[in-house]
This record gives structure tokens, C-alpha cells and sequence, in this order.
């Protein structure tokens, strides 16, 4: 199965810009080639499965993402599609974030990066869009449930002793990759992400109250796993 039931549940409800939908996968494959762009199987599949979607929080309003690749003008005006390379691998702009200021790209192996223009560097926030997409629909079900949602995101600084500490929390697998970790015990839901803007972890924590995060962060502090 590609996806959790919670997700298949959540992109039920999702809307999608029907002038990013093309599913003739040959039509994609032209219009790549006519650009002299490598027909790469996980870009022809995002173009196919998710480009035009617009995915959504619960009560967070300013997280919405929109996945956009080529539109069907794109594609009749053969517009030149407009890519990065580095280090030999190709990236192609992928959506927009309501509030993160960053460029968000798609690798040619399906990562999703944010990409700074300054120093025309990525940084990989997902191993896939598959992946990114159960990030979403796991925050949005935390929002229906209307968990608590500790307003601070912090560094981890001790990742080994972090794993040691919620050694047996459970790991939500359909959500978690080498970027993302999602955990949780009978009261506290954690997330162990990667900053949009540094390839190195952050931790940010869900509860039934305000003191149960707090009292948690606070011992992470206390063993010194967060800054």
C-alpha cells in the first residue's frame, strides 16, 4: 500500500487545481524532451500524482503547500522549464509554502529540498513527496484531535541520547524517513524534523496540556539533548 490509511483519508479531502493535472504521461515525456530535460521517473510521477495539490492543516491555516511542476499552459506553450543542477543532479521547483520563505525543488531521484539561492545549495527535508505528504496528514489528524502544540521548535544537540531517552516510544513508520522521525507514548506526540534552512534536526512536541510539553522539553533541556 503507498500510503497510511489516515493519509488515503486525508488526500480524499484535498482540492487540486485541475490546470496541473495531466495524466497523458507521453504528453509529460514530450514536453521534457523538447526541452532538452531528462524524462526522470519520479518527476513524470510527481507531475502525474500531485502536481496542482494543495495540502492542507486542521487550524493551521498558514502552513498550506501547493504542489506545482508544469501546468497544462506550460505544456502548450512549451514553456522552458526553468532547473538547477548541482553536483550533477538536476531539481526542478516544485510549490510554494504559505509562509516559509524558501524555494522548494524536487530532485531528480524525488527528494524534497529547500533551496537557497545565495550559496546555490539544497537542503533535503524529505526523502520523498510520498513521505512529505504523510508529515502533512499526520499533523492535520493531530489538529482534529485538537492536541496541544507546543509553540517552539528547538535544536537537538544529542541525537544518541535522544534516541536512548525515547527508546520506547512508538515510531510511526508510514511517516518517518531518514529526515523525519514521528513518535509517540499514552501522552506526548514528537517530531524529530529537519530545519528548512540547515541540514541538521529540530524537535517539536504535541500533548493533551501546555505542562505535559512543557515538563517534557524541560527534561530534554535538563539532560541536555536540546538547546
Amino acid at each position: 500500500m503507498r500510503f497510511s490509511n489516515k493519509t488515503y483519508n486525508y488526500l480524499d479531502k484535498l482540492s487540486r487545481d485541475r490546470d496541473f493535472v495531466i495524466s497523458d504521461r507521453q504528453l509529460i515525456i514530450d514536453y521534457l524532451k523538447s526541452q532538452n530535460v531528462q524524462p526522470l521517473d519520479k518527476i513524470i510521477e510527481f507531475q502525474m500524482d500531485f502536481s496542482g495539490l494543495e495540502l492542507t492543516i486542521t487550524n493551521k491555516p498558514n502552513s498550506t503547500f501547493k504542489a506545482s511542476l508544469f501546468s497544462k499552459e506550460d505544456i502548450k506553450q512549451n514553456t522552458p522549464i526553468d532547473t538547477i543542477e548541482i553536483d550533477g543532479q538536476l531539481y526542478f521547483y516544485c510549490g510554494d509554502h504559505t509562509t516559509a520563505q524558501f524555494w522548494f525543488v524536487i530532485s531528480g531521484s524525488g527528494q524534497i529540498c529547500t533551496y537557497d539561492n545565495n550559496d546555490e545549495t539544497v537542503n533535503v527535508i524529505s526523502s520523498s513527496f510520498d513521505k512529505f505528504i504523510e508529515t502533512y496528514a499526520f499533523e492535520d489528524l493531530l489538529g482534529q484531535n485538537k492536541k496541544y502544540e507546543h509553540p517552539y521548535f528547538y535544536n537537538l544537540i544529542d541525537n544518541n541520547s535522544f534516541e536512548i531517552l525515547t527508546q520506547n516510544f512508538f515510531q510511526h513508520d508510514s511517516a518517518s524517513d531518514d529526515y523525519n522521525k514521528w513518535l509517540s507514548d499514552d501522552k506526548l506526540v514528537i517530531h524529530k524534523g529537519t530545519w528548512y534552512d540547515k541540514p541538521t534536526f529540530s524537535i517539536h512536541v504535541y500533548g493533551d496540556s501546555s505542562k505535559q510539553c512543557e515538563t517534557f522539553i524541560q527534561l530534554l533541556k535538563d539532560k541536555q539533548i536540546i538547546s
